[in-house]
């Protein structure tokens, strides 16, 4: 009943921060009326973005890892096995050490229940359904949405979970996450949110993420720019680095945006040789497809590129 209980609190309060993100425009708009709010426009589209992924992804993750924890569980006769299935999903919001520590109270169990070759099939099976899920799948799902220092998210739950319990430990990530971001948009503070990321930032990672729907948001042009300043790099790098990746997008997907055209030209009039240029003129970029031809030129291109780096 308690982890029932406890379950539906955790579920109402993420819908709560969900929803509560999507009315942030309205109120921005009527806190600074006159258009005057851009970058804070900006900033909740990447609050609510990151939110989301982490929920969403999280949820359909925890429904994985708690289904066929649950399966394991029945199928070796371990006793109150739905209490853990559950309390596996609900710990699956807590980041790194939530699952596994799922898994301690049923291998207790089985210690105590079973022989010890079936407890050690057992604890292979649970510890691989743990990684499984979280190490592949969710890091394929989520990428780095989250973005955060892991010794910052452990210390954030140790001690919400010493204030406010498990609840505690499941909502402090989205607060975390949120208030990385408003870091990261004020200036003075932007070197306090570069010290709570995961890694240092990297421009060709920025580029690669920035390039995945084929355009530039005035969120990510800033992002790029502020991180260009940062790392000091010129703007003859920066052209080649973004062009680089808008050819690698571009061959992926085997079709070019205007704005990936763009980038891939102004690299090409760095070149003396202006034979990038004319043979650019070529890409027929209404119809989006890219012809073998084109495709020569930009791999001839991106391969120049990348010997450069």
């Amino acid at each position: 009943g308690g982890l029932l209980a406890m379950g539906l609190t955790v579920t109402f309060f993420l819908i709560f921060i969900i929803f509560e993100a999507s009315f942030l425009p309205g109120r921005i708009e009527r806190a600074w009326p006159g258009g005057v709010s851009g970058r804070v426009q900006d900033m909740q589209i990447q609050i609510q973005e990151s939110i989301n992924t982490y929920v969403v992804v999280k949820t359909g993750v925890g429904l994985g890892t708690a289904g066929i924890a649950g399966v394991v569980l029945f199928a070796f006769g371990i006793d109150l096995w739905f209490t853990w299935a559950l309390l596996t999903f609900i710990l699956n919001y807590v980041p790194y050490i939530g699952s596994l520590i799922a898994t301690i109270p049923p291998l207790i169990l089985g210690f105590v229940t079973l022989s010890p070759v079936a407890w050690f099939v057992l604890l292979i099976l649970l510890v691989s359904n743990q990684q499984l899920w979280g190490s592949i799948i969710e890091t394929k799902w989520a990428g780095r949405a989250l973005d955060i220092s892991p010794v910052l998210l452990l210390l954030t739950t140790a001690y919400s979970y010493w204030v406010w319990g498990i609840l505690g430990m499941v909502l402090v990530v989205p607060f975390t996450v949120i208030f990385k971001i408003i870091l990261e948009n004020i200036e003075p503070t932007r070197p306090i949110a570069i010290l709570l990321a995961e890694r240092a930032p990297s421009i060709d990672e920025a580029w690669r993420d920035a390039m995945k729907d084929g355009r530039i948001s005035s969120h990510e042009s800033r992002s790029l720019e502020d991180l260009q300043r940062i790392l000091g790099l010129s703007d003859r790098e920066m052209a080649k680095t973004a062009a680089k990746h808008a050819i690698e997008r571009s061959l992926k997907r085997n079709r070019m945006t205007q704005e990936q055209y763009t980038y891939i030209k102004d690299a090409a009039l760095l070149y003396d040789d202006d034979s990038y240029f004319l043979q650019l003129n070529n890409i027929d970029i209404e119809s989006g497809r890219l012809k073998k031809s084109n495709r020569v030129v930009l791999q001839s291109m991106y391969d120049l590129l990348d010997e450069e780096e």
